[in-house]
């Protein structure tokens, strides 16, 4: 289902049976700096006390996340790499990941492009790169905490104890034009997805955040009506589409404005943590 245009928010009445509150990060939930709003911990204590889980939602890894809310005062459920893993409670509790197949050609690919790339390797133990120098370094470590440079990106295909989750493109230009010039290997059951206009993940295309969000509606019996969701980029669309309480962040993409049902503050103007504040109870 699709909006013309989503409603203003204000126009909803105060809510007494959410129980999950699910918000992407970067651009969404993160101020203009990508920190977490002075107003959110009120919040989450707020949510704590009414009983309602709090889940970020993101690309970023599962450590990074883990570190970025260690302050919590219960470990908060998670949605990491864009949907491939899923944590309650400090345990995961579902992942999904990719064949080595895919991480041959996607090597094979930035090897040969002249495009200004860095390729991440996403695996549950941590992130892996070949590219060390420290301007990329310095743009894969905002998402990737635990983050380890080898000679050659192959040899994580021989790591017998790790799964590789997805891969992960940073793009010094603008990655959905790269993607559209470079990924026409990326076949079903496979799908490339811009997270952001310079990143790119290529990953299981059955799996996006939406999947992570029905996952911990499974494990904690909650509804869709008990849901609210919050993104501003088209790969929070999935997750959009599974609570009945759906915002689109006012600085949102064009294609987010269609799926939501409601239009929420700007990530600037802590839009996550004034609608939560006001509908909440």
């Amino acid at each position: 289902m699709t909006n013309e245009e989503p409603r203003d928010w204000k126009t909803l009445e105060p809510l007494d049976d959410i129980r999950l509150v699910v918000a992407d990060m970067d651009g969404t939930l993160l101020d203009a700096d990508s920190q977490i709003p002075l107003g959110f911990k009120p919040m989450l204590d707020r949510l704590t006390q009414l009983g309602v889980r709090f889940v970020p939602a993101s690309g970023r890894q599962y450590q990074t996340l883990e570190k970025m809310f260690a302050d919590a005062p219960q470990r908060l459920p998670i949605i990491a790499e864009n949907g491939n893993v899923v944590a309650l409670d400090g345990e995961v509790i579902e992942t999904h990941g990719v064949s080595g197949d895919i991480v041959d050609k996607t090597i094979a690919m930035t090897e040969r492009t002249s495009d200004d790339l860095g390729l991440v390797i996403c695996a549950l133990g941590g992130a892996y790169v070949s590219r060390d120098d420290a301007p990329f370094i310095a743009e894969a470590s905002k998402y990737y905490t635990k983050l380890t440079v080898v000679p050659d990106l192959r040899e994580v295909l021989r790591y017998k104890d790790e799964q590789i989750l997805k891969l992960a493109i940073f793009d010094f230009g603008d990655a959905q034009a790269m993607a559209e010039r470079e990924l026409g290997f990326v076949e079903s059951p496979y799908a490339a997805t811009a997270s952001s206009p310079h990143w790119v993940d290529i990953m299981d295309g059955n799996v996006d955040k939406g999947e992570g969000v029905k996952a911990l509606q499974r494990a904690l019996g909650i509804t869709r009506a008990q849901t609210m969701v919050f993104g501003d980029y088209p790969n929070d669309i999935g997750m959009l589409r599974e609570g009945d309480y759906s915002f689109a962040m006012a600085n949102a993409h064009p294609q987010v404005m269609k799926v939501a049902h409601y239009l929420a503050p700007a990530n600037t103007e802590e839009g996550v943590i004034r609608v939560v504040d006001r509908l909440v109870r």
